[in-house]
């Protein structure tokens, strides 16, 4: 792949992006810091060189058609300048050439940004001063909108229907490419190693309990590749024949597989939002009919992002998503990647996928590549892999003041790519 570079674009530091920021930002994410789960995403760049000052080459150490869309989701290539690594700590400070400059970031309290004067594309960004203010109640989001104390928040659907008839406020919502799941860890020896087990979890679990119960009914069915991620996904009536509830089958395969006594397990899940613990309370009750007793462990999210980048759980109650290919919505079942060895270690692993998953990242024929995933989706249902369980609609509230907010379908950003303040 070779890339020109627009020139003239600034860096927030008043450096201009050169090529050899870009050789610097590939070849920092090809080596991070632990757990380095960007790797997975750009595992096949063989060698990034910088021509000139303006075109950069990346050359691919196997046939690679999913470079272009890794590259669109800034979130695995951010472009940096050449050495701001030894010169800021990049957790907490930052420096890019987007339309925002950081200025302030409290941990847990809020962050702080201004527009970027020198941003390459005129007449944006809209809005001059961003706050974004870290409320863990949602109580206390909806009151702060209510007051005019803060413009926007991001919102669970129960609460977001108490706002439709507020007219001083509009509710916006739409798809979010975060299909939610229980993950299973097999790289110990454990019971959910047998295929039959992992049917039967998947058989016992009724879906639409937690549509209706987390998502009042907003929410979709999903496999490894969510609805509205283009002609990818398996269709809805593939998805209903798979989830099917039946409890009789599941606590026959159990006894089939020899543990129909249960088992105990631990399932950790993102404390907040708290839709990730809810989640795996309805698991936790739907699963005791086979006797399996799972203990429901919430975890601030730092925590639980160091456990799943570690392998460090049985079970996980998660989000995976928002990925620029769809090859990024199953690379982690291809045996050997990065996650695949932290996740699932040698208790689980398929042939037939890891050939299909080589042939769809070796062509870019796009109906040879559909029918690759088109199959190893239905691999991961009939394997039952994980507990796929919804794909859920995301949603936000904003005051009069502004405008041209939208939900985002790929991203955690809230629309304000558009968006403007007005006045009052």
């Amino acid at each position: 792949y070779t890339f020109k570079l627009r020139q003239g674009v600034m860096f927030h530091n008043g450096k201009e992006m050169t090529a050899a920021d870009v050789k610097y930002s590939f070849e920092t994410a090809l080596n991070p810091p632990a757990p380095g789960i960007q790797v997975a995403f750009l595992a096949n760049i063989g060698s990034v060189e910088a021509v000139d000052d303006y075109t950069v080459t990346i050359t691919m150490s196997t046939p690679d058609p999913t470079l272009p869309g890794v590259i669109a989701w800034s979130r695995y290539t951010p472009i940096v300048p050449e050495g701001i690594a030894d010169e800021i700590n990049l957790l907490s400070e930052g420096v890019g050439t987007g339309p925002y400059k950081l200025v302030e970031y409290i941990s847990n309290d809020r962050v702080v940004y201004t527009a970027n004067e020198n941003y390459w594309k005129p007449g944006t960004p809209c809005i001059k001063d961003i706050t974004y203010k870290i409320l863990t109640d949602e109580q206390s989001r909806v009151a702060g909108l209510r007051s005019g104390e803060i413009d926007g928040a991001t919102l669970t659907a129960d609460v977001a229907r108490t706002l439709e008839n507020d007219d001083t406020l509009e509710v916006l919502n739409g798809l979010f490419s975060a299909p939610r799941v229980i993950q299973f860890n097999t790289v110990e020896d454990v019971p959910w190693r047998n295929l039959k087990v992992r049917q039967a979890i998947n058989l016992a679990v009724d879906r639409q309990m937690i549509i209706d119960n987390v998502y009042g009914g907003n929410a979709q069915l999903t496999g490894a590749i969510p609805p509205g991620y283009g002609a990818w996904p398996l269709s809805n009536d593939q998805l209903v024949a798979a989830y099917t509830p039946d409890l009789a089958k599941a606590q026959a395969l159990m006894q089939e597989a020899g543990f129909e006594g249960g088992f105990d397990v631990t399932l950790q899940a993102i404390a907040q939002p708290r839709e990730f613990t809810q989640i795996a309370e309805i698991v936790r009750e739907q699963l005791k009919p086979l006797n399996i007793n799972v203990t429901v462990e919430p975890l601030e999210i730092g925590t639980f992002a160091t456990n799943i980048g570690d392998g460090n759980f049985q079970w996980a109650s998660t989000g995976r998503g928002m990925r620029g290919d769809p090859s990024g919505y199953v690379v982690d079942f291809r045996n050997g990647t990065t996650l695949n060895q932290a996740w699932f270690g040698d208790g689980w692993q398929n042939e037939e996928l890891d050939k299909l998953y080589d042939e769809a990242l070796a062509t870019a024929n796009v109906e040879a590549r559909h029918a690759a995933y088109q199959r190893i989706q239905e691999i991961i249902l009939e394997e039952s892999v994980n507990l796929y369980t919804v794909q859920p609609y995301k949603y936000q509230a904003v005051n009069g003041r502004v405008e041209g907010m939208y939900v985002s379908y790929t991203d955690f950003n809230p629309g304000l790519r558009t968006a403007c303040v007005t006045e009052g």
